[in-house]
């Protein structure tokens, strides 16, 4: 399951973000996926919780936003 590790990435890039921008907590992060990225929404959904415990983004909701082709990026994050 690789969803994990794409978790992890995205709890990394809230994390560089936040040094760069002095905030402290992530409340959402929307999520760009291609249909045929091969990442499971549902899966990322599940894992994502276990992740980010403990972090900036422990309570984040995620937002998807479905697109056609392999796109799979952060595309905002919502932050205080």
């Amino acid at each position: 399951m690789h969803e994990v590790s794409l978790c992890e990435s995205i709890v990394r890039i809230a994390q560089e973000q936040a040094k760069r921008d002095n905030f402290g907590v992530v409340r959402k992060i929307k999520i760009e996926i291609g249909e045929v990225s091969g990442a499971s929404e549902e899966s990322m959904r599940f894992c994502f919780p276990m992740v980010a415990k403990d972090t900036i983004a422990q309570d984040a909701e995620l937002e998807f936003i479905q697109s056609h082709g392999v796109a799979l990026r952060v595309v905002e994050m919502d932050v205080a």
